[in-house]
Formats: C-alpha cells, sequence, structure tokens
C-alpha cells in the first residue's frame, strides 16, 4: 500500500456563481435519477453494465455541476 501525502493547504476553485431555480432543479433531477437506478441495481433489476449506460444518458439528460466531475 503507498501513502501521499498532501501537502497543498489551498482550496480548488469551486463555482461562485448564484445558483438559479432551474439549475438547483437540475441537481435534484440529476441525484434523483441517480438514486433510482442505484436502487434497481441493487435490488437486481439491471445489469452492472445497464447501470452504467443509464448513468451516462442521466449525465446527458441532467447537466448539472455534480454530474461533470463524474
Amino acid at each position: 500500500m503507498q501513502v501521499t501525502e498532501v501537502t497543498s493547504t489551498t482550496m480548488p476553485q469551486c463555482h461562485t456563481g448564484n445558483i438559479t431555480q432551474d439549475q438547483l432543479q437540475q441537481e435534484f433531477n440529476f441525484l434523483r435519477a441517480e438514486q433510482i437506478t442505484r436502487t434497481m441495481l441493487n435490488q437486481g433489476l439491471i445489469t452492472a453494465d445497464e447501470y452504467r449506460r443509464i448513468m451516462v444518458e442521466n449525465v446527458v439528460t441532467f447537466p448539472t455541476f455534480i454530474s461533470q466531475i463524474l
């Protein structure tokens, strides 16, 4: 096991502008879609490959700040 020490104390830059109601709704929609998809995977209703393909579509359908880091 290799351990890496992080020495930087600066915070990464974040979006500092105002978030609109529409952007907030998109964030919620993405998170809800991800939660439903994960539940389907956990219950065996879809395969891991189907989960990945659905999440790719979710990222396209719900463009959000969160989806940009996934």
